[in-house]
């Protein structure tokens, strides 16, 4: 990805009745079954100072600090909203000396408030959320996704009595496929590779597929005399080692296809990703220009007359399909075992 380009993490929002009622929607009579079939206007009213009202973070103590917002482009029921994060920056400063001679230094801190651009395609019935991956947010979408989540829940309750969800994107990928994405698409690196062996003994036999690999039958032979429930065999790599993780290393494909066939578990570390484990789902994630940004801010639109970002939104929608928001994911249970 070049330095021209961000990455956005992609999630679906809908909204439904508040099941708590709050005591301002009570006082004001308000009732969310009216508001449903208006959600959306309702969600978009947020915006309509071109800044969302006290949105803010509660540190651990329960502080809240207000964060500086602002829509900075709009055509029609699309957003290009700008969120800034509240960071303290600590240094150390020169303050004079003891009665000793030796320097005094005091501590001061600095407020910085670095952003990022959430994008919203709020026409009716498309609900899209895109957040930049950014280091404002420590390079972490979900992060930002569950403060506005928290704030949005507080104003929508309060004003309409509806609440509101925003679900990740995601859908199971090939390994090799993800592991060519986070190296060369992320620039990522595999920090180590772990093949887990059933012990026969231990599991269902029936489900279980015959092992024609000599090398992964030694490994669970190991297994098995030692009486031991699982084994582990674990590669370690640095970030030079990513050339023998592909297909194109025969053994690696091989060990990575019986395990797969065997159902056995692989788990993949990354250095910033961390942990997939195979057929993980993962999360959609589309790159975005600084050229795009700017020409949707200046108004521009393509031949049949969309905006940038109304193409950018439609092409998402197709390509994911198939996708599944996260709520809906099967829950992981080992195949080896009943």
């Amino acid at each position: 990805m070049n330095k021209e380009e961000s990455s956005y993490a992609i999630y679906k929002y809908d909204f439904h009745k508040n099941p708590e009622p709050t005591i301002t929607a009570k006082s004001d009579g308000t009732d969310g079954t009216n508001n449903l079939n208006i959600a959306q206007t309702c969600f978009a009213s947020l915006f309509d100072k071109n800044s969302v009202d006290n949105l803010g973070k509660q540190n651990k103590k329960g502080e809240f600090t207000r964060l500086p917002n602002d829509v900075i482009a709009k055509q029609g029921d699309i957003y290009v909203w700008r969120v800034n994060n509240s960071q303290l920056k600590e240094w150390w400063t020169r303050n004079g000396k003891d009665r000793h001679g030796i320097d005094n230094y005091e501590m001061q801190e600095l407020e910085s408030n670095p952003y990022c651009h959430v994008l919203i395609d709020n026409r009716p019935g498309h609900c899209i959320l895109a957040i930049e991956k950014s280091t404002a947010w420590g390079s972490k979408p979900d992060m930002l996704r569950d403060m506005l989540l928290d704030n949005f829940n507080r104003i929508l309750a309060d004003r309409y009595d509806l609440a509101m969800r925003i679900e990740s994107r995601m859908k199971p990928t090939d390994i090799w496929q993800f592991v060519y994405d986070r190296i060369y698409e992320h620039g990522d690196y595999i920090r180590r590779v772990t093949f887990t062996f059933q012990n026969p003994k231990k599991i269902n036999k029936s489900k279980t597929t015959e092992i024609k690999s000599a090398r992964v039958k030694a490994i669970v032979r190991t297994a098995e005399i030692s009486k031991a429930i699982k084994g582990f065999y674990t590669l370690e790599f640095d970030q030079n080692s990513h050339g023998n993780i592909s297909p194109k290393n025969r053994d690696m494909a091989e060990m990575v296809r019986l395990c797969a066939d065997n159902g056995y578990d692989i788990c993949i570390t990354f250095k910033d990703f961390k942990t997939y484990r195979i057929n993980d789902y993962v999360k959609a994630f589309f790159p975005m220009t600084k050229e795009m940004l700017n020409d949707f801010s200046n108004g521009q639109h393509i031949l049949d007359g969309r905006s940038i970002l109304e193409q950018w939104f439609d092409i998402i929608e197709e390509q994911t399909q198939d996708y599944v928001n996260e709520d809906e994911i099967p829950k992981r249970r080992d195949r080896g075992r009943k």
